[in-house]
């Protein structure tokens, strides 16, 4: 105690900076923003997990593939599922409309292969941005939807035959 114009006066000593306190502080911080944002990934990503097992059910029940796997969603006309799977050696794919659970099997690896559309999609459209090309069923055949930007910048979309790329549908400059 120091005496000051005759008062007594506590004078407390300026405290140290404790780095262990603020490093304690800092992680425990950058934990719960980590723990935030992969709680909202996975609330993002639950209805689109939930819809591929959805999926994978009907596609079980309703036909003898197997070994499910690249399932895909294209939303024209309600939401349209394409599955990839196997049936006695061959690869097959199965084509389920959201609202009806129609499920539709097609031979899958005799057409247009991912690839082999790029390189199409390339050299004919000369795409800026390919946006999106998932299988879907469109007037009883497999058909390619494509989605993309050209270089003019307006979206386009085609909806190609599978096996052989004839165009069935072409929409410019949505």
């Amino acid at each position: 105690m120091e005496r000051h114009d005759n008062l007594m006066v506590n004078m407390a000593r300026p405290r140290k900076f404790s780095w262990s306190k603020f490093i304690a502080i800092l992680v425990t911080i950058a934990v719960l923003i980590f723990a935030a944002f992969a709680f909202y990934a996975y609330l993002a990503l639950r209805p689109m997990a939930k819809a591929e097992s959805n999926v994978q059910t009907v596609v079980a029940q309703k036909t003898s593939l197997t070994d499910l796997h690249d399932m895909t969603v294209d939303y024209r006309d309600g939401a349209t599922y394409a599955v990839l799977g196997s049936e006695k050696g061959k690869s097959k794919v199965a084509i389920i409309h959201g609202k009806k659970g129609k499920v539709q099997v097609f031979d899958y690896g005799n057409g247009i292969s991912k690839a082999e559309l790029k390189q199409k999609l390339t050299t004919d459209y000369h795409p800026k941005k390919v946006y999106s090309a998932n299988l879907s069923e469109y007037q009883g055949a497999l058909v390619w939807e494509i989605s993309y930007q050209a270089k003019n910048g307006s979206l386009n979309y085609l909806t190609m035959d599978y096996k052989n790329g004839s165009i069935y549908r072409a929409v410019n400059g949505i």
